[in-house]
């Protein structure tokens, strides 16, 4: 157990930076598989496939809302209940979080099916974008456990103060991936099925380095038949904790919906496909950032566990540096050349370069600050305030992201759908900065019995 007690008592800017490189070494490869399948579809199939891709995007968001909802909120409690030394509800929690993930992938998977003509007739693209995005999640939907469970077990081992094998796991997936990428795609020229498959069998081979873990009997969680039976205070705290992250992930894939079908009303499949490629770049980007708040995760928690509060507090100032400096290197670096990494999924001489161009121009152009954000959505979850987490994971998304995309393109036409992003971002965190400057300390009562229940500090 000594390898979380570090967590309290070793330099935080080293801890940082130990937590934070795994998580964002793993988080880029795990990045690098979906953009690979965007780069092998748009090069070896073509663009209409490329725009079934994007508009199949928001809906796989959705299976990652839902591994976001269990695997964040069970991790961050875990985190804390280690700081209190509490191991037995941590085992308890760990549990319940698996059960949830059983319950909850059958459930997604048998929904999505039934209805995913209606979601994808809302986009209301060419008839081959809509068959290709068919194609690619009627087979994708049948690894939604694989992707809900690898992602709960990852952010659980970080709480473990395992985060180098959480990367291996990560590494070992999107490896895979790739591979079968080739394969299935450029050799077998499966297409989008093809991708699809190499998703699904990469995610499978992820879940099985992190299950070898928890079966070793090295890891401080153990797997009992006892732990799995659902208790629902723990249940609510869960989904308590974790419905922040839930909220911007739900609110991204609803926002991502509204800008597809905003992109193909002004802009056509070209837009869309622009799109894809943009998303792909700036998921690379904000891989770093992710890295830094999950790596931050179980520092936070463990500390505000311990009741170690100038431990917890320079944690969060020292990730939100950390975290504003790679994103605004990596904006600089779009900002003045665009072209060359746009041209991984779009040919140079294609009229939709000049599309993506402008578009990522306008796009990223809050992406320096939009740490803060992220960071202090990341601090409220850890420290178990779901509220406040989520109170700021609502206004990102629905108060200001989706409102913006609904209004600036009446005003600006096409330019306003590229805009409606960064003036998001930029209310989200001033939103964020308010919610710091009366920062207080949390006088939750999270992850215990009420009986049992004491102030974190």
């Amino acid at each position: 157990m000594e390898q979380t007690e570090k967590l309290g008592t070793e330099s935080i800017v080293k801890l940082i930076f130990a937590y934070s490189i795994p998580s964002t070494v793993g988080m880029i490869v795990n990045a690098i598989y979906n953009i690979v399948d965007r780069m092998f579809i748009g090069r070896f199939v073509g663009e209409h496939a490329m725009a079934g891709l994007t508009i199949s995007f928001p809906i796989m968001m959705l299976f990652h809302a839902m591994a976001v909802l269990v695997g964040v909120g069970g991790s961050s409690l875990i985190a804390i209940n280690f700081g209190k030394k509490r191991y037995e509800e941590a085992n308890r929690i760990f549990g319940n979080i698996f059960t949830l993930i059983l319950l909850t992938s059958a459930m997604a998977i048998a929904l999505l099916l039934l209805n995913l003509d209606f979601l994808l007739g809302l986009f209301r693209t060419a008839p081959e974008v809509t068959g290709y995005a068919k194609a690619y999640l009627s087979i994708i939907f049948f690894g939604l456990f694989f992707q809900l469970a690898a992602f709960s077990l990852n952010s659980i081992m970080r709480s473990e103060g395992r985060p180098n094998l959480a990367m291996l796991a990560m590494i070992v997936s999107a490896s895979t991936n790739i591979i079968l990428d080739y394969v299935f795609i450029a050799m077998l020229q499966l297409g989008v099925q093809g991708a699809a498959v190499a998703t699904i069998i990469g995610q499978a081979a992820g879940f099985m380095i992190l299950m070898q873990y928890f079966f070793s009997g090295r890891s401080i969680l153990r797997i009992k038949k006892e732990y799995f039976r659902l208790k629902l205070s723990l249940v609510k705290e869960i989904c308590s904790v974790g419905s922040a992250s839930f909220m911007l992930h739900l609110g991204s894939s609803l926002s991502l919906s509204f800008l597809n079908a905003s992109l193909a009303r002004y802009g056509g499949d070209a837009a869309i496909t622009s799109l894809g490629a943009i998303n792909s770049l700036f998921t690379m980007v904000i891989m770093p950032v992710n890295g830094i708040q999950q790596g931050l995760s179980p520092i936070i928690g463990y500390n505000c566990g311990a009741k170690l509060k100038t431990r917890v507090l320079q944690a969060l100032f020292a990730g939100i540096g950390i975290a504003s400096g790679f994103a605004t290197l990596f904006f600089a670096i779009l900002e003045f050349f665009p072209a060359p990494f746009l041209s991984l999924f779009i040919r140079y001489d294609s009229p939709t370069m000049a599309i993506a161009v402008h578009g990522l121009r306008l796009y990223i152009a809050s992406l320096p600050l939009i740490s803060i954000t992220f960071l202090s959505v990341s601090y409220f979850q850890a420290t178990a305030q779901g509220g406040k987490a989520l109170l700021l994971g609502l206004a990102r998304q629905f108060v200001f992201l989706i409102p913006a995309i609904l209004i600036l393109p009446e005003a600006y036409q096409f330019d306003g759908v590229w805009i409606a992003t960064p003036v998001a971002d930029g209310l989200a965190v001033i939103t964020a900065l308010l919610f710091l400057l009366f920062l207080r300390e949390p006088k939750v009562k999270a992850g215990f019995p009420a009986a049992d229940a004491s102030q974190v500090w």
